[in-house]
């Protein structure tokens, strides 16, 4: 979370890039880090798959993330602007209240969706 929370807002900020190809950005590094550490920490010990299937199935789950994060934050933006197509800057107060909501939500959709299938321990079944 810090690592996307704190590269959208440096592009944003500092580079004055539009709130969403900001958090396309800021995504990406984001996810990549967020495997390695619950791959290591969280889910350690779990799940048999090669790494490289653990990690796509990890992307797959986390884009299904990023669009529920994009989808919500720009609801909570349509809510607060009333337009559905902003041609000015959002305030940063309602840029970080849509990126906080998001973030509550998605966290749970990320957590339970791959403790489910991406790091999911095999049954005795599979073995």
């Amino acid at each position: 979370m810090i690592i996307d929370v704190g590269l959208w807002k440096l592009l944003m900020n500092r580079f004055g890039w539009h709130w969403i190809p900001a958090q396309t950005l800021s995504f990406a590094f984001a996810v990549t880090n967020g495997f390695i550490w619950n791959s290591f920490w969280t889910f350690r010990g779990l799940g048999s798959g090669k790494r490289h299937e653990q990690y796509a199935r990890f992307v797959g789950l986390n884009v299904i993330g990023y669009l529920l994060n994009i989808g919500i934050m720009k609801g909570i933006l349509i809510a607060f602007t009333g337009h559905i197509i902003h041609d000015g800057k959002h305030e940063d107060m309602h840029l970080n209240i849509a990126k906080g909501v998001a973030i509550l939500c998605v966290a749970f959709w990320n957590f339970f969706s791959n403790k489910k299938w991406t790091f999911n321990a095999p049954t005795p079944q599979e073995n």
